[in-house]
């Protein structure tokens, strides 16, 4: 298994261009974004027309071709600057762009994948229902079969994107009995579909730059076209995409420990107490040096694993079954140790802004309530502890 990892000077260079675009058109919104509850429309659309909605896509699709270690890089940078605009660019490309690269066919891509990338469409991906989250194979919504077309009923929830996509990358049971082995198919949904609709939007804790919608299906018709995939293989289609977006949320889980850290750094130097900086106490100094370990640790530990997906490719018919598991093993460790750790680091970092970090408004306060939902998303972190211990007793270590 490689080990060593090195940056090419592209990458270096990309990484400079992408923190100086968040820096200077992202940062200066976010407090009001977060205030507002408002999407940020307008540094989305400069975020598209620089190709950061295309990042890992090949340059033939209409991509940066970047791959997922420039993928992570973005993220990286994103998270240290504003989650929610991480949040947008990862639901649209790790969970929409990823299935259709991997799984559209020429048409579908040329359709829809092309334009993804490029930045001229939105994306969004739509697992969840109000009766199935964690157990992501019981899907209930219907796709009930009308000859070669089907007709789409049922209700999904938590659609990161859902208010603002033009297409949806949305799962629905073919069969109900057979579940996720054969019963579960994606379909590409338009929006200004007839019988398509969206439903209310969640009010959050954190991430108040994103929309969390509702979707509602009202005999909605689509045809062979709209199939990503084959019939009953719709959820080989989510958990591939959730593989790639499991280490791109560790990415962005990274860019806010990041930040945590040098808030934390910063205010440690300049607050003083009993005639001494902060900084120079050991209960600070024990805390800035967990927080920066586990930096340290997950930066190998994300793009190790990004390099490993782009060494893998991009047609997962050409791996094999000990590919798919590494992968799958891969990313469920790296979400949930990020997301944990980030959270961990957080904390620790507001403890040390004392009382300040605690007021509404704060930037660490923002990335308290950000942070949290990374335990939660794209497979809860129990999950992620069930995926890893399955394979460990059925392959060890």
């Amino acid at each position: 298994m490689p080990i060593e990892f090195e940056f090419t000077p592209d990458q270096v260079a990309f990484r400079a261009a992408v923190r100086s675009f968040a820096q200077r058109e992202i940062g200066p919104i976010v407090a009001e974004m977060d205030e507002r509850e408002e999407f940020p429309t307008a540094t989305v659309r400069r975020m598209q027309s620089e190709g950061y909605f295309g990042v890992p896509v090949p340059e033939e699709f209409g991509g940066l071709g970047l791959g997922k270690v420039g993928y992570c890089i973005l993220l990286e940078e994103m998270g240290q600057v504003d989650a929610s605009h991480a949040a947008i660019v990862g639901a649209h490309t790790s969970l929409g762009t990823t299935p259709l690269l991997y799984y559209g066919t020429a048409e579908q891509k040329r359709r829809w994948l092309g334009p993804a990338a490029r930045g001229e469409s939105l994306l969004a991906f739509s697992l969840t229902e109000p009766g199935s989250g964690s157990d992501s194979g019981a899907v209930h919504t219907v796709a009930e079969a009308k000859g070669e077309r089907f007709e789409l009923t049922g209700t999904k929830i938590y659609v990161t994107n859902g208010r603002e996509a033009d297409t949806v990358v949305l799962l629905a049971a073919n069969d109900l009995k057979l579940g996720p082995n054969g019963g579960v198919t994606a379909f590409l949904l338009d929006r200004g579909t007839p019988g398509f609709s969206v439903g209310r939007c969640e009010k959050k804790m954190g991430l108040h730059g994103t929309s969390t919608a509702e979707l509602i299906l009202d005999h909605v018709d689509v045809g062979p076209e709209n199939i990503l995939g084959e019939v009953g293989k719709g959820f080989i289609v989510a958990m591939t995409a959730l593989d790639v977006g499991r280490v791109s949320l560790a990415a962005a889980s990274l860019g806010g420990m990041e930040a945590a850290l040098d808030s934390a750094l910063e205010f440690s130097k300049n607050r003083t107490q009993f005639g001494l900086p902060i900084s120079e106490f050991e209960a600070i100094q024990f805390k800035l040096a967990d927080i920066g370990m586990h930096v340290h640790a997950l930066r190998y530990l994300v793009y190790h694993a990004a390099a490993s997906q782009d060494r893998l490719g991009n047609d997962p018919k050409a791996w094999s079954r000990l590919d798919r598991m590494n992968k799958t093993r891969e990313s469920a460790v790296v979400k949930c140790l990020a997301s944990e750790w980030a959270a961990d680091a957080i904390d620790e970092a507001l403890q040390i802004h004392g009382g300040l970090g605690y007021i509404r408004g704060t930037p660490i306060e923002r990335a308290y309530r950000d942070a949290r939902i990374s335990e939660i998303f794209e497979g809860t972190n129990e999950i992620q502890r069930l995926v890893v211990s399955r394979d460990l007793i059925a392959r060890g270590r």
